[in-house]
């Protein structure tokens, strides 16, 4: 499921000055190295009202990072053109935000005349190629969402650093004293504004790099500072969605729509996406569909193909398949090369049974973009039902080189080897599904299916082994019955094999 963060496009590197020192001399000519870019950012301080010297500095250090940043752009949009890579402006930025690392980001005075001092970043930083390849392969909706809480920011940026330009201007004017007074008031509450967008980067870079809870952390001090930063409570509610914590993820986007903002069109999709989350797939839909009636005017209609993807997938969640076809086709009347959508419609197809066109959408999606594993698994599992277990095998082998711990590749795999006649690799794909899956389901057929290939290697006891531990397995199949129909099955088998060691 996509998160949505609302914000427009904020220009980069406006007034900042640049260099781009390339490690080797042609850019594109490898993969693997590492590029080091140079850039300068300013902050004039002393032209206004009474400003914070810390602050200041950091607004030079924030001034030189999104010029450093921009030039990351231009090499991650080569070499996703090298690579024939279909990227978005706002995705570019995104991965080049994240791949690039800051060595020097030194701050120097210049005093410009009376109390104006105008400070000076020079920041070396370094980009990574190998790191750049490593964006490129994450999951898609994973990148959709780190694009998104980036332009949220962006926004919020973007706002503060225009209230000060502004609130300068009318110090530049103010006639009385009280009038500076209350400029003077604002600017203050300007600058913990800045203080709590810094917080919120830092923690976009600590959840980029997996700590989680310092990132959490992070946004807290971002909202104590700025309590109606929604950039900070969008964020913070995707930090608990990851972790699996619904119910705050649920918290933080209604703290928007009840404190700061009552038309905040990501809240309603993003309280859809927890619910979905939940397993509440009915809730999901009513607060998505709330979303989707909005006005999306200021959020540019990309964003809102994601929110008809996220409604088809919880019409999936309910099983109500023509509604989510319909969901999902409507995504791609905004986005033609939607690839979740794509991906959609191929799941919908294959549970309603209908293979072949499974597999025409599921090729397209893969054809848009090779690096989501769930599209290959559910291209293997098509052609399985269609009995092409070569052409299964080929796309489970290649969800597990995108995905190496992928439960469901493996189980699919497994079915694969176990109809081709090769049973050694069929336990091997068994046992991996044992290690890796948390789904009982899986589970129980997992020791099922290990079983009945060690019994047609005629190992007897592996087999019994099995069976024992499918039997332990207890999960609900919701009261279709076929779930006490299997295991009455093995029990029979169980006993069988019991009684051939003991004979």
């Amino acid at each position: 499921m996509q998160i949505i963060h609302q914000a427009p496009l904020a220009a980069l590197g406006l007034g900042a000055a640049f260099t781009v020192v390339w490690g080797v001399a042609d850019p594109m000519a490898a993969f693997a190295e590492v590029r080091v870019i140079e850039a300068d950012g300013y902050y004039i301080m002393g032209d206004g009202p009474e400003e914070n010297a810390a602050v200041a500095k950091e607004r030079a250090r924030a001034d030189a990072r999104r010029a450093a940043s921009e030039q990351a752009g231009l090499y991650v949009a080569g070499m996703t053109e090298v690579k024939k890579g279909k990227l978005t402006r706002d995705e570019i930025r995104t991965i080049s935000a994240a791949v690039m690392e800051v060595k020097e980001d030194n701050v120097t005075p210049e005093v410009l005349g009376g109390t104006v001092i105008k400070y000076h970043c020079h920041m070396k930083a370094v980009v990574d190629t190998g790191s750049i390849t490593d964006q490129l392969r994450q999951d898609r909706a994973n990148l959709d969402a780190a694009v998104q809480r980036n332009m949220e920011l962006e926004k919020e940026v973007e706002r503060v650093n225009a209230e000060m330009a502004a609130l300068k201007q009318q110090y530049a004017k103010a006639g009385t004293a009280e009038e500076k007074e209350r400029i003077q008031q604002e600017t203050r509450v300007n600058e913990a504004e800045f203080e709590s967008n810094q917080w919120v980067l830092k923690g976009l870079e600590q959840a980029k790099n997996g700590d989680r809870e310092g990132a959490l952390r992070s946004y807290r001090k971002a909202v104590e500072l700025n309590p109606r930063n929604i950039a900070a409570y969008n964020a913070m509610g995707g930090v608990y969605n990851d972790l699996g914590e619904h119910s705050k993820a649920i918290e933080c986007y209604q703290t928007i729509l009840q404190s700061i903002d009552s038309s905040h069109v990501p809240s309603y999709n993003n309280i859809g996406v927890a619910y979905c989350d939940m397993g509440d797939y009915r809730q999901a839909i009513s607060w998505i569909e709330k979303a989707i009636s909005m006005d999306w005017s200021e959020l540019g209609w990309d964003r809102k193909a994601q929110a008809y993807v996220n409604l088809g997938k919880s019409y999936q969640g309910v099983k109500d398949y023509p509604a989510a076809l319909e969901q999902f086709r409507k995504a791609m009347e905004i986005s033609p090369n939607n690839v979740i959508a794509y991906g959609g419609l191929g799941r919908c197809y294959y549970e309603m049974e209908e293979y072949r066109t499974a597999v025409k959408y599921l090729e397209k999606a893969i054809s848009l973009h090779t690096k989501e594993s769930v599209d290959y698994v559910n291209l293997g599992h098509s052609y399985n039902e269609l009995e092409e277990y070569s052409k299964a095998k080929e796309a489970f082998l290649k969800a597990l080189k995108l995905d190496n711990e992928n439960a469901d590749a493996y189980d699919g795999l497994g079915t694969a080897y176990r109809n081709m006649g090769e049973k050694e690799r069929a336990i091997d794909c068994y046992t991996k599904v044992i290690e890796f899956t948390k789904d009982k389901e899986k589970l129980f057929y997992a020791y099922l299916f290990r079983c009945t290939c060690n019994v047609s290697l005629q190992r007897t006891r592996e087999a019994l082994r099995d069976a024992n531990k499918a039997l332990e397995v207890e999960w609900d199949d919701g009261g279709s019955g076929d779930y006490q129909e299997t295991r009455n099955s093995l029990m029979s088998l169980r006993d069988n094999l019991q009684r051939k060691l003991e004979g």
